[in-house]
């Protein structure tokens, strides 16, 4: 069995990471060294004490020690070894044992990973445990962690308006979105929002607005000026009455006044006629919406016009052209407004987390909700997965990746049987010894 690593002179390398393959590697080559170096040196030391043991009676207990340290090592650098490979490429009956046995614990493993970490109880508990809630405050609240989590989004953000930007992708999104609106039903889409605005009366509060901004623009003298030229321009008897008596200024006062007084009377009266008419308007443009073939006919020639309009398209154009400048200017700078937005959103949610038991039990039931369904629903798939990837595996690439990280601590086992098999060894021995001085004297 080879128990060294071969190093070749060369430049140095970039140094690896503590889980590489290379430092794995490297760790088993190095407690292998020591493992074959221990059964070495037992044996140099069996040496010495045979030749010495003639002359020095005591070098007797060294040999017994360490011919039982180098049958414990023997014998356990062979069980190490015959889980892998024939020992000395000898096919000895029940020796490569992984290899032979590949079938049997890719499908033991998929069944486990399966029973023990993929089903539904076993994942509640573990994510009850985790805490995903608490979890994820604590991270967000290291403002680090927030400004890389803010750092990804500004770069997705940059990447999406950089792509929008290019005009094969702005072509494309308008044909797309183009073609989806002129097949939208805009008729029965305008009836079902003005259902939801419609619903509970909540269409009044728009009339409450529209009528009280018309009664305060009608107490405006401009207003009270304007309204006096224009009913004596349309009105040339009136013109030519005031020339006489001076009219003008009480009929446009009571005009304005009645006006104002049958707006303050709708504004309070909640049930008032001209109620019940704005009611009965919506009511039925809803319905002719729906029904209507001419009035579902012209909604649909006004969104293909407003569709068409260049207008409209240049407009949206220039919006967007001002929009990227911007972002474009404001993601360059060290301190972009939208990263710092970002960041702020991050840590108040944290914070939201960290305060709110409540939210952090919507949110961990949120997880168990979703997570231990979608697992279930692919559990089989993952064992059969883990099972088909380790029959596909070769052998030598399944014993070597094995070996590389269980290596280790089998070779502790070597060491462990050195050490055990001397002491076993030096105890049987000086017990013997005991009891042929005892016979002996006897």
């Amino acid at each position: 069995m080879r128990t060294d690593m071969t190093i070749e002179d060369g430049p140095p390398t970039a140094p690896v990471r503590p889980d590489s393959s290379a430092a794995k590697d490297e760790r088993l080559a190095r407690i292998k060294r020591a493992a074959t170096g221990l059964l070495v040196l037992v044996g140099a030391l069996y040496v010495l004490a045979i030749v010495s043991m003639s002359r020095h009676p005591l070098m007797g207990y060294l040999a017994a020690t360490c011919e039982a340290a180098m049958v414990g090592a023997l014998a356990d650098w062979f069980a190490v070894v015959a889980l892998f490979r024939h020992p000395l490429n000898i096919p000895l009956p029940h020796t490569a044992i992984i290899p032979k046995n590949k079938a049997r614990i890719a499908q033991g493993l998929g069944e486990f990973i399966q029973e023990q970490f993929l089903s539904a109880p076993a994942l509640i508990a573990r994510i009850r445990e985790f805490n995903p809630a608490l979890q994820l405050s604590g991270w967000l609240l290291v403002s680090e962690n927030a400004a890389m989590l803010a750092g990804y989004f500004t770069r997705a953000v940059a990447y999406g308006a950089g792509a929008l930007g290019d005009e094969r992708i702005r072509d494309f999104v308008q044909r797309t979105v183009t073609a989806k609106l002129s097949r939208m039903d805009a008729a029965t889409l305008v009836a079902d929002l003005l259902d939801v605005l419609t619903e509970n009366r909540r269409h009044h509060a728009l009339l409450d607005q529209a009528l009280s901004a018309i009664r305060e623009l009608l107490r405006r003298e401009e207003t009270r000026q304007f309204l006096r030229r224009e009913i004596a321009a349309q009105m040339p008897l009136l013109k030519w009455v005031n020339q006489v008596v001076h009219l003008d200024d009480k009929a446009a006062t009571r005009l304005l006044d009645a006006a104002i007084t049958r707006l303050g009377e709708v504004l309070e009266d909640p049930d008032h006629e001209l109620r019940r008419r704005f009611d009965v308007l919506a009511r039925d443009f809803v319905t002719r919406l729906r029904m209507d073939p001419n009035t579902r006919a012209k909604v649909e020639v006004f969104r293909d016009d407003l569709l068409r309009n260049p207008a409209l398209a240049g407009y949206l154009g220039g919006l967007w052209s001002e929009f990227r400048a911007w972002l474009d200017a404001d993601l360059a700078r060290p301190d972009s407004v939208v990263k710092r937005r970002a960041e702020d959103f991050l840590c108040a949610v944290a914070r939201r987390l960290e305060e709110d038991e409540t939210l952090r039990g919507w949110l961990n039931d949120q997880v168990i909700l979703a997570v231990p369904p979608f697992v279930e629903e692919h559990r089989l798939g993952v064992g059969r997965f883990i099972e088909r990837q380790i029959n596909e595996w070769q052998d030598a690439t399944l014993v070597k990746e094995l070996e590389r990280n269980i290596g280790p601590d089998l070779q502790y086992i070597r060491i462990n049987g050195t050490l055990v098999g001397g002491a076993a060894g030096l105890l049987i021995y000086t017990l013997t010894r005991l009891l042929g001085s005892s016979t002996h004297v006897g």
